[in-house]
């Protein structure tokens, strides 16, 4: 199947409420066109929002693209454009050339530089962003040229991004574009402090160098030793290098000094500056494993940790977890290394049951076949040629990703174990929200409002109660969209009296790498203001400083 856009550049979706993840009718839903540039969407919207997205920077150089090419390379154009914001497309069209994206060369000479009065901060990052478009734009149209020469391939690209698409699901349970701030540090750039200290040091030049652990240590070193700690110099390396490579700096650490990094570290800070420290340097997996048994082990039980954790995380993130909970304190005794034991003992009732259920990890995945013959390619018709050739960029057909036939199905057995009799049928609903994959659930939701009129949601709220009705609206929420969830929940943290630090350093740090981005975007169109403006306000010191570098200014 191949999807073509329509006659005078109208859009081509397809009609079903499930296709958008985030938009559409009512619950807990997101409207965001950063995550639907792979799913169909109508191009002249697309670019409207884009040009919104990028304030108005972009706009004006589309306009202009579009005016000045013929209709078969418009078209080009505006298809190539609405995928330039999914990492997953770009790397997979890189990998395909034999380049990274980042390789592709663009001057000053690609776009014209607006006469404004502004902040040179501001001005540098706007020219960073026009630079990394127009990137993203040339690589783009090199992949359609490349088609158009080698009919294999737009087939090698397509598997290439079927292949990424299915790492993201294993990270973030489902394909929607998602990103973190913090990423894998792979050149020194000329900006990075390590420059100049190294060439002081022994006259090596870093800048265009692959990143080497055994450089960081000993910038790191020189951090912690002699009077005083360089604060700002540990906040860099942590904040810029990702967890992968920081558990390559606690080994390198030891091999070049013969010291332990974490314990040099925990000598040369304190408070919370030093706990968001300690947890930058915890892999993924032992992180949540920690905080689980921080919740259950602790004066009474955190259910509300246990609840954001356990329904949260994908399949292999919960197998990942229940493979290191046991490592965690030794001397415990055999049940107290096993986390559904813990589960078991330390809750009650529903809660109970959906806890367990969901620290099985046995949650229906995405089948590879199903997404295999959802990716399509985008194709334009030629005039001039009278063929069909490829634009470079690929749609999913999300009507193939899901069984409508069994979501109607289930909807109505939601509806009738819930609205449509005396009392509730609690394991309906915790068998079908355990049980179903990402997208036929969200498929589910859909055909629920048209059956009852009401998002699942509400009827939850009408159902259950305390803690079991946490457990249930966590659920949805993460499947309908985890980073407005997650949004709220940084929310939670910070309004009020007092600040819930150790939740607001658990959620920041363990979303760093996966969704930060969108978390970021969905907090600022709930609360009209920044996080990293409400960390800001909230927070202070060291403390504050390194939780804004891991978040980001928007």
């Amino acid at each position: 199947m191949m999807a073509y856009p329509p006659p005078g550049g109208g859009g081509y979706g397809y009609g079903n409420q499930y296709q958008q993840p985030y938009g559409g009718g009512g619950g807990y839903t997101y409207n965001n066109s950063a995550y639907n540039v792979n799913y169909a969407q109508p191009a002249a919207p697309m670019m409207g929002m884009m040009g919104n997205m990028m304030g108005g920077m972009m706009g004006g150089m589309m306009g202009m693209m579009m005016q000045q090419a013929p209709p078969s390379q418009q078209t080009n154009i505006t298809y190539n454009m609405m995928f330039s914001s999914d990492t997953a497309f770009q790397d997979s069209a890189a990998s395909a050339l034999g380049m990274e994206a980042e390789d592709m060369e663009v001057s000053d000479d690609d776009y014209e530089e607006e006469e404004e009065e502004e902040e040179e901060e501001v001005k540098e990052k706007k020219k960073k962003f026009k630079k990394k478009c127009k990137r993203r734009q040339k690589l783009a149209q090199k992949v359609a040229e490349k088609c158009q020469e080698d009919d294999s391939f737009l087939e090698k690209v397509r598997q290439n991004y079927i292949a990424r698409l299915r790492t993201h699901l294993l990270k973030d349970g489902t394909i929607d574009p998602t990103e973190g701030t913090i990423k894998y540090y792979a050149k020194y750039k000329a900006d990075d402090p390590l420059v100049p200290f190294m060439a002081e040091y022994d006259g090596t030049e870093l800048v265009g160098e692959k990143w080497d652990a055994e450089w960081d240590c000993m910038y790191l070193k020189e951090a912690c030793d002699g009077a005083g700690t360089n604060e700002e110099a540990i906040i860099y390396i942590c904040t810029t290098r990702n967890n992968e490579q920081r558990q390559i700096l606690k080994k390198q650490f030891k091999t070049n000094f013969g010291e332990d990094l974490m314990e040099t570290l925990d000598s040369e800070t304190s408070f919370k500056f030093k706990e968001v420290i300690l947890a930058l340097f915890v892999p993924p997996a032992l992180f949540d494993a920690l905080n689980i048994k921080k919740a259950i082990q602790g004066l009474g039980t955190d259910e509300s940790a246990l609840i954001e954790i356990l329904l949260s995380r994908t399949n292999a993130q919960i197998e990942e977890i229940k493979a290191v909970y046991g490592d965690i304190n030794p001397d415990d005794c055999a049940t107290d290394k096993d986390l559904e034991c813990n589960i078991e003992d330390d809750t009650s009732g529903d809660l109970k049951r959906i806890l367990i259920s969901s620290a099985q990890g046995g949650r229906a995945e995405l089948d590879p076949e199903k997404l295999d013959e959802a990716v399509v390619p985008v194709m334009f018709h030629d005039e001039e040629t009278d063929e069909d050739k490829p634009t470079g960029s690929f749609t999913i057909d999300m009507e193939k990703l899901v069984d409508m036939k069994r979501a109607k199905q289930d909807a109505n057995n939601l509806f009738e174990a819930g609205e449509d009799c005396f009392g509730t049928d609690e394991d309906t609903f915790i068998r079908i929200f355990a049980c179903r994959e990402t997208y036929q659930l969200r498929a589910i939701y859909a055909e629920y409002v048209k059956l009852t009129q009401r998002d699942v949601e509400n009827t939850i709220d009408r159902e259950f109660s305390s803690d079991s009705e946490k457990a249930l609206l966590t659920l949805v929420m993460s499947i309908k969209c985890r980073p407005k969830y997650f949004a709220e929940r940084l929310t939670w943290t910070m309004k009020g009296l007092g600040t819930k630090d150790s939740d607001l350093i658990r959620i920041i740090v363990s979303r760093a790498e996966i969704d930060m981005v969108q978390i970021k975007e969905t907090f600022l169109a709930q609360n009209k203001k920044t996080l990293w403006k409400w960390i800001e306000e909230d927070c202070s010191g060291d403390y504050r400083e390194m939780l804004q570098r891991i978040v980001g200014r928007d």
